[in-house]
């Protein structure tokens, strides 16, 4: 694979970035085993809060005939050189150009792509929102097909010992997804402060 710098998230080292990057990569594949969606199915997937296209290119050398919408605002410090003409570049760099879309969207407001996707993901984008997050979500789950995943990993800050803010988290958009599964690293505390978590998340069919 070329060189691809796919930037720094924030409060992290380069070595730091690359090591999660390395742990998300091994999760996710192992979630798109889990989902049932064939790595040869012609698909399309949402990619919300894209940055530099890490996620967009795990997503795409598993699924390889998936084509692949990913969308960003390209302006949150979260993610240090975000740009669209980095994932642009990163794109083109890795050969997968003309398999993806990408547009400049902001996940608080409905995402109106064109589209209704087969899957949605994202890594370490929506806990970067506060409590504006829970809209970010309504507005995922509008753009996936019923009973259809959302698999997004992120971090989950604890506050408060009396409170698991994953479990928080989810019930709190329980109206929209279903948690179907979950994972995190193996070294990770259970009760840490910070944890990275990646769930499964089933779209809530409407009511007939």
């Amino acid at each position: 694979m070329p060189d691809i710098d796919f930037g720094l998230y924030h409060h992290s080292t380069k070595e730091q970035s690359e090591d999660l990057r390395k742990i998300a990569r091994t999760m996710f594949m192992e979630a798109f085993k889990k989902i049932g969606i064939p790595e040869d199915a012609k698909i399309i997937i949402l990619d919300a809060g894209a940055g530099s296209g890490f996620l967009t290119y795990t997503a795409a050398s598993y699924f390889h005939n998936a084509n692949i919408t990913a969308i960003d605002n390209f302006t949150d410090k979260s993610l240090e050189g975000n740009s669209i003409d980095r994932i642009k570049e990163n794109m083109e760099k890795l050969g997968i150009y003309d398999r993806v879309k990408i547009l400049e969207k902001d996940l608080m407001k409905p995402i109106d792509t064109g589209r209704v996707f087969d899957l949605a993901i994202s890594n370490i984008v929506l806990h970067n929102l506060g409590k504006s997050r829970f809209t970010a979500y309504k507005n995922i789950s509008k753009t996936i097909k019923c009973n259809r995943y959302f698999i997004n990993a992120d971090g989950f800050i604890r506050k408060n010992i009396f409170v698991d803010p994953f479990r928080k988290d989810m019930n709190k958009i329980s109206n929209f997804f279903n948690p179907n599964f979950a994972m995190e690293p193996n070294y990770q505390n259970k009760s840490a402060s910070w944890r990275y978590i990646l769930v499964g998340l089933k779209t809530v069919c409407p009511e007939k």
